[in-house]
């Protein structure tokens, strides 16, 4: 027997299938749908108006402004897209009303611009604009603070994901605000080395949260990686280091475990922070590092290798991705600290610098990455043809091979050879050069026929050769 549903049940049903998604004209014409059913009778009133205001992404607050009868006329003027409040007097008490009278249906908003709060001034500060809102996005100048002190009025007690353009004082308590909040993204444009308050209110403002999942901001403080360390709900944190690098006292580092986290992401000036953090932490559910950095010297990397292989990650980690802009000499010594992950699918290690890199030491790594996919180097060209067929046989999933290979030494033929890798999709020989490039075109059409083109990062007119010889091939295969 089939459950019973309320009437209001089965017209939310109904009316889910106008709600607005697609594209603008497919958005426009589901938001006429629903205005047209909230007007119908007073049964489709309430779902049809919940629908209606549930998502403002597209629109901002203009349209609850537009509900103030004495700004209709400017919002809506002559079917202008824009409105500009310059000069407009804040709303008054009942106006306030008449702008919230629909507010408390929103679930979702994209403020692009701080440009109309100055009409909501009148509104009291222990107002909850929004009282249901679960997504809050916005943005604005960084550099303009004038109306920094009204983001507490749009802060809702169900909130769960927030993104804020910078770190304001009256935001510092957000997470008792917003005790719910699972994801929280911070600006860092307003975060300098030399203002010691506004690193205390970024920390003060993680602090707040204790049920985070997702956190993305600048560089923390060790109470916050402490406070941090504490969550288990905590899954994901990105760390962006753009205008300053903040040092952190290696003394004063006393973390829990982050026993759930699951992705870390570092794009900094130097590795040196991370480094510190990494050495003084456990992560047992790490699956994905990442981190680009500007400048790894030789003596940093050996560090952040070395950390990285002792936080408890080996069993877990599944993607390593490392790039950096100024580089340094041969990795040669630093691979090894990665040949414990042995859960290992993703590698890409996107450096200035080649590793060194031959036929032993990638036959050591895929031997230690059975579950290896992806697997990106710079590297020294001496890994030869035999060496990669052999490595191939040991990760039969592997679909990416980025790396410089000996091209010019062929020590395979592809007609005594009964070998063919059937996963491999992607063949990146970066700066590897090529002579016979008929014999290497056989090869690679005889044992890796998911190769459809080789992609070097020069000499492209000798691998055009290769990769036009490959569809010649091709055709001829098909046309027997």
């Amino acid at each position: 027997m089939h459950p019973t549903l309320f009437i209001v049940e089965v017209l939310l049903e109904i009316f889910a299938y106008l709600k607005p998604s697609g594209s603008a004209s497919e958005k426009l014409l589901s938001r006429r749908s629903l205005a047209a059913l909230a007007t119908t009778c007073k049964p489709f009133h309430e779902p049809a108006m919940d629908l209606l205001w549930e998502n403002l992404d597209d629109y901002g607050i203009k349209p609850l402004l537009g509900c103030v009868p004495r700004l209709y006329p400017l919002v809506y003027a002559n079917g202008k897209r824009r409105f500009c409040s310059e000069g407009v007097k804040p709303l008054s008490e009942q106006e306030g009303r008449q702008f919230l009278r629909h507010a408390a249906r929103v679930r979702s908003l994209y403020i692009p611009s701080d440009k109309h709060f100055h009409l909501l001034i009148g509104l009291p500060i222990e107002t909850c604009v929004f009282p249901r809102l679960l997504v809050l996005r916005l943005y604005k100048d960084p550099g303009d603070q004038k109306n920094a002190n009204h983001w507490h009025l749009f802060l809702s007690p169900v909130l769960l994901h927030c993104e804020l353009p910078a770190i304001y004082s009256d935001l510092k308590s957000i997470g008792t605000r917003c005790p719910g909040l699972e994801s929280l993204s911070l600006g860092s444009a307003t975060v300098h080395p030399t203002d010691e308050l506004l690193v205390k209110l970024l920390s003060e403002t993680v602090r707040s949260c204790k049920q985070l999942k997702h956190l993305q901001c600048s560089p923390l403080d060790c109470a916050s990686w402490k406070h941090l360390s504490n969550l288990p709900t905590l899954v994901t944190v990105t760390i962006s280091e753009e205008y300053y690098s903040l040092q952190l006292d290696p003394d004063n580092v006393n973390f829990a475990p982050f026993v759930n986290i699951t992705c870390l992401y570092f794009g900094m000036i130097t590795a040196a922070y991370v480094i510190t953090i990494m050495r003084h932490s456990e992560f047992p559910s790490l699956k994905m590092f990442m981190l680009n950095v500007m400048t790894l010297h030789f003596a940093e990397a050996g560090q952040l290798f070395h950390a990285l292989s002792q936080c408890r990650a080996c069993h877990t980690l599944e993607c390593i991705d490392i790039s950096c802009v100024n580089a340094f000499e041969s990795l040669e010594p630093l691979l090894q600290n990665l040949l414990c992950f042995t859960q290992l699918r993703t590698i890409k290690l996107r450096l200035n610098s080649p590793i060194y890199l031959d036929n032993h030491l990638l036959m050591e790594a895929v031997s230690c990455w059975p579950h290896i996919r992806s697997l990106s180097f710079y590297s020294t060209r001496l890994v030869t043809f035999r060496g990669l067929f052999a490595a191939l046989r040991l990760c039969p999933h592997l679909h990416t091979f980025a790396a410089e290979i000996d091209a010019l030494n062929i020590d395979v033929d592809p007609d005594a050879e009964s070998f063919q890798h059937t996963s491999l999709q992607t063949l990146d020989l970066g700066f590897s050069d090529v002579d016979d490039h008929q014999a290497v075109a056989r090869i690679i059409f005889s044992m890796l026929p998911r190769i459809c083109q080789v992609v070097p990062f020069r000499n492209r007119w000798q691998w055009d050769k290769v990769n036009r010889q490959l569809e010649y091939l091709r055709l001829s295969a098909v046309n027997v």
